[in-house]
């Protein structure tokens, strides 16, 4: 049976709860990816931050409302906040109720997890340590190439 450890991208790339969000957004940007887990000093997984929860602090009051198709956001609103809170630290909008798998998880435990939370990026840990992270697009990558299922 894989496990995780096989099918996980062992990028490390996570940020402390004090990295401004303007660095966070540069790094989900460059690296094209939806969310970061959270470390503390000694890797430890204490939250995530993902485009979603920097969208509703640019949109406060209003991200509700963009489910409703009619809704168009001020995008100079949109903008100002985008500039207030550029600077701010992580841990003002982190999510702290982190899911994550251990990387000798079962794929089957893991992708069952992922699609039932809905989530789109899961930390893999080894003892609680950051190890990699595993999305719905790794998972399936490895799926389509796994030889056992020929």
């Amino acid at each position: 049976m894989l496990k995780i450890k096989e099918v996980m991208i062992p990028d490390l790339t996570s940020v402390s709860d004090d990295t401004p969000i303007k660095e966070v957004v540069k790094i989900m940007s460059r690296q094209r990816i939806v969310g970061l887990p959270v470390v503390d000093n000694e890797q430890n997984v204490i939250g995530m931050i993902t485009e979603s929860d920097i969208a509703k602090a640019c949109l406060p009051g209003y991200y509700k409302e963009l489910q409703n198709p009619s809704f168009l956001p001020d995008f100079d609103q949109f903008s100002l906040q985008a500039k207030k809170i550029a600077h701010l630290p992580v841990k003002e909008f982190m999510t702290r109720e982190v899911f994550t798998v251990e990387e000798d998880t079962s794929r089957t435990e893991a992708a069952n997890l992922l699609f039932r939370k809905h989530l789109r990026i899961l930390p893999v840990v080894r003892e609680g340590k950051l190890v990699g992270i595993l999305t719905p697009s790794s998972l399936c990558k490895n799926a389509m190439e796994d030889k056992r299922n020929k």
